[in-house]
């Protein structure tokens, strides 16, 4: 069956800026490779029939009433609450968005969604796209985050990126470090609650401009920045600042204190994904890794989307 309309978003990294993002540092964020499909077919039911897929395997199934719809006012509990929360609000901005109820949607991501690269980021720029909305208004009614995931979502090049409201400051950048052979992203096996980790973050202590700007001026820095020994000194720098900012120690200090080279936590810290870059070869890397139990990593170009 061939689908009526078919949606694509990429999945993302945030490389620096982590937590101050959410106050307008200026952060560089790159898409990935893998990324979310949504596709609408015809139906002869009354309902819409979800269906998703997590690399090719249904993990999801539910039809949702236009009723469900219409009252879902918060995010509520499950997956399909949180479905009809954002098809609800994408029908706030556009009320003329699902006027036909009779369809059945398939949504598909190709890459594992307890490794936080953006499900839920993806699911709402799909459905932003499918509704005609904005898609920084449709993120910023269902989600606490910056939207640096949404501009992700829609862009095949590394951005920088600046939070501004439903319209950020955007700017499409070329990020080609000649040592790209020497970096890889390595999953310590933990997902954290990218909700949870903002709710907490701004609970905590205020940020001040200082600080915001301090950041800013360390991801131009590092797209600056010319060889491998430079890189591993600013995102040392960064680790050290965003760790006295949040009140926790840096990953290496933490976990990897006999690492040959540097890494550096990326999203909310404790469980995600880090980037390391180190003059070991790529075999020593794994085996490093792979020796602490840790066996999903990936080079830094083949999952770079450019």
């Amino acid at each position: 069956m061939t689908p009526l309309k078919k949606y694509y978003s990429n999945a993302k990294f945030l490389i620096t800026g982590e937590y101050l993002v959410l106050h307008g540092a200026l952060s560089l964020a790159i898409p990935l490779r893998f990324g979310q499909l949504m596709e609408i077919y015809e139906s002869d039911t009354d309902v819409l029939e979800w269906t998703a897929l997590d690399r090719a395997q249904p993990w999801l199934q539910f039809s949702i009433s236009e009723n469900e719809i219409l009252k879902a006012e918060n995010k509520g509990f499950s997956e399909k609450d949180f479905v009809c929360f954002i098809l609800n609000q994408a029908k706030r901005l556009n009320p003329e968005f699902l006027q036909n109820h009779s369809l059945k949607i398939k949504t598909e991501i190709n890459f594992d969604r307890n490794w936080g690269l953006g499900s839920s980021s993806s699911l709402i720029n799909n459905i932003a796209q499918w509704a005609d909305v904005n898609p920084y208004e449709l993120h910023a009614l269902v989600s606490n985050g910056s939207g640096y995931d949404i501009a992700c979502a829609n862009y095949c090049l590394p951005i920088l990126f600046r939070r501004n409201e439903s319209h950020p400051m955007i700017y499409p950048i070329r990020f080609e470090p000649n040592f790209s052979d020497q970096l890889f992203f390595v999953y310590l096996g933990n997902k954290q609650n990218s909700e949870e980790s903002v709710k907490k973050y701004l609970n905590g202590n205020p940020v001040n401009k200082t600080q915001v700007e301090s950041i800013s001026l360390l991801s131009k820095r590092l797209l600056q920045s010319e060889n491998s020994m430079e890189f591993d000194a600013l995102i040392s720098e960064h680790e050290r600042f965003i760790g006295e900012v949040i009140c926790t120690d840096p990953v290496k200090t933490e976990k990897f204190p006999d690492f040959e080279g540097s890494m550096k936590s990326l999203g909310a810290w404790g469980g995600d994904f880090i980037l390391v870059r180190s003059d070991m070869g790529k075999r020593e890397v794994y085996r490093y890794f792979y020796e602490k139990g840790l066996t999903t990593i990936f080079a830094w170009d083949d999952i770079i989307l450019s």
